[in-house]
């Protein structure tokens, strides 16, 4: 009998060795994952709260795009730099200054084909693209204002979407002037405006319209009224941006509008009308005015 209990524990000995053996590292693989998981967890949570707001909608557009194929390379968004404008082109083109003063155009006809959505035409796959490319110029110029090197001169910008395209308004305050009183020569204010807005332009190829506005307040200088002074300050914007490195070609119209579109049409002599407006042009606006602008060919003989 006592032989027998001492193969039994033997036998039962040997059957919980085994378990044992079979089962014992296998908690240490699992716990290791977790750990893992944890720390991959909290990385991503740290970098989301490090981001501003500017760049977590910018970040929400990538995740909001309709095909697998418009998701950005890893380009650093955190850092607060210029990857923030590639938006959902990053998979084409990086925008990033060229020696034209924009991006090389490499999206052929077959990338357009294959980036489209399903029943999505390729020119509509176009101005969805140039649309979201807008949005994010938009959105890093604002960053720019807001937290960036313009943070200090927030008050003397506007940045909008228009059906043109995005138009930087440029405009006077109390005590802040663009150009001193009837001149024409920018501002060591201006110039420093000018040039971080030059930076940003050279990120696209699009074309670029310059207006020069005055308030109501009529200029006493014999025939030289505000007309005159509109379109200098307009040529003098423009040679800021070109001496900042935007290729003079870019250019489709240096204007002056005297006080004929105020900012603010209820108070005509608000310093605030007294303003340079650049404009960026959707590329079909672009493409119609330089279109109009080009003389007719002579008919052949």
């Amino acid at each position: 009998m006592s032989a027998t209990n001492s193969v039994r524990r033997r036998a039962g000995g040997k059957r919980r060795a085994a378990h044992e053996e079979a089962h014992g590292g296998q908690w240490k693989i699992a716990y290791a994952d977790f750990v893992t998981a944890m720390m991959a967890f909290f990385l991503v949570m740290w970098l989301v709260s490090s981001a501003t707001e500017t760049q977590r909608a910018v970040i929400a557009k990538y995740f909001s795009t309709t095909s697998i194929f418009d998701l950005p390379k890893g380009n650093g968004v955190l850092d607060g730099g210029k990857s923030v404008m590639a938006g959902a082109e990053a998979k084409t083109e990086r925008l990033t200054p060229s020696g034209r003063g924009g991006s090389p155009d490499t999206h052929t006809a077959e990338t357009t084909r294959a980036t489209a959505a399903p029943n999505e035409s390729a020119e509509a796959n176009k101005e969805r693209l140039e649309r979201q490319r807008f949005e994010a110029m938009k959105a890093e110029l604002e960053h720019i204002v807001q937290q960036g090197a313009l943070h200090d001169l927030a008050s003397n910008l506007r940045i909008e979407l228009t059906p043109e395209g995005l138009r930087i308004q440029i405009f006077d305050r109390d005590g802040e002037p663009m150009f001193a009183t009837g001149d024409a020569t920018p501002t060591p204010r201006l110039a420093r405006i000018l040039g971080v807005i030059s930076e940003v332009l050279q990120t696209v190829r699009n074309g670029v319209i310059i207006a020069g506005h005055t308030d109501a307040q009529p200029l006493q200088r014999g025939s030289y009224s505000n007309w005159e002074l509109s379109a200098e300050r307009a040529n003098a914007a423009r040679r800021e941006l070109e001496a900042d490195g935007l290729a003079p070609d870019r250019m489709v119209r240096v204007e002056g509008l005297a006080a004929i579109d105020p900012l603010l049409p209820q108070t005509p002599l608000d310093p605030r009308n007294r303003r340079i407006a650049v404009t960026v042009l959707r590329s079909d606006v672009e493409a119609q005015l330089r279109q109009h602008a080009s003389p007719p060919a002579d008919p052949s003989p």
